[in-house]
């Protein structure tokens, strides 16, 4: 479908007040362990500061600032909104490579190998299901060997998941994690290296706000009551049933 007649691209050049309006934790938290439990991911701590690290669809930098913020220095991101990058700019200041583009055009020139990790999050479902393997198999090219690509996008397994996906006209593409493996291993991935990000909120403890940790403690029960909801509703259908019920899915495939 040409630019002219699809109503994504029109959106796309005013996201900005759509995206603020949808993104409520947008401001990242001050204390660094609190950062890294919430917006990185488990397995942060397994790459070396210095590895290559790609945001595809980075949006206003908060993803990209994190990581700078625990001591990543070889950051790359890549956003169609101007927008979008012109606020992700200010709040990395040079700290990134910062680069205004289609993430399915830019693709096509980036260097084989050129990344040991690639977070590629809430980007899919906006691009046609045409394009998807596509991608898909440019980012399994760009990867380093052992390289890790991250995908989140609307989980449609999930009871909200179609309000979810409805929350942006520019969503057009469903995946649930059965076709998002699907269309991984289509793109190259072995399926032994694809695996199912856990979302449980993760627990600590501290002396000093016990009362965080309170918090995160009723959270994971909110979070095995959404469980168990969802394991009800599918026991009922007499269905196949999935393995996560968040409303969004979080897939890493390695390499």
């Amino acid at each position: 479908m040409s630019e002219r007649h699809d109503p994504s691209h029109e959106l796309f050049q005013h996201y900005s007040r759509h995206y603020s309006a949808m993104e409520r934790r947008a401001r990242l938290p001050d204390d660094v362990e609190r950062l890294k439990r919430d917006r990185l991911p488990r397995w942060i701590d397994e790459i070396p500061k210095e590895a290559r690290i790609l945001d595809a669809g980075c949006a206003e930098g908060h993803h990209l600032e994190a990581l700078r913020r625990m001591g990543y220095t070889n950051l790359t991101g890549v956003e169609l909104s101007a927008q979008l990058l012109a606020t992700a700019k200010q709040r990395l200041a040079g700290a990134a490579t910062l680069i205004q583009a289609d993430i399915r055009e830019w693709l096509k020139q980036a260097p084989s190998a050129s990344f040991e990790v690639v977070f590629f999050h809430d980007v899919l479902e906006h691009l046609p299901r045409e394009h998807t393997v596509d991608v898909l198999r440019q980012f399994y090219r760009i990867l380093a060997p052992g390289g890790r690509l991250s995908v989140r996008l609307p989980n449609m397994a999930s009871l909200i998941g179609g309000f979810n996906m409805a929350l942006d006209f520019t969503h057009v593409t469903h995946f649930t994690e059965y076709s998002l493996i699907q269309v991984l291993e289509a793109a190259g991935f072995e399926p032994t290296n694809i695996t199912l990000e856990c979302q449980a909120p993760r627990l600590f403890w501290s002396w000093r706000k016990p009362h965080r940790a309170l918090l995160r403690l009723l959270n994971r029960a909110r979070w095995h009551l959404n469980n168990a909801v969802h394991c009800s509703v599918y026991l009922l259908s007499d269905f196949i049933r999935p393995r996560v019920f968040d409303p969004n899915l979080v897939v890493i495939a390695r390499k």
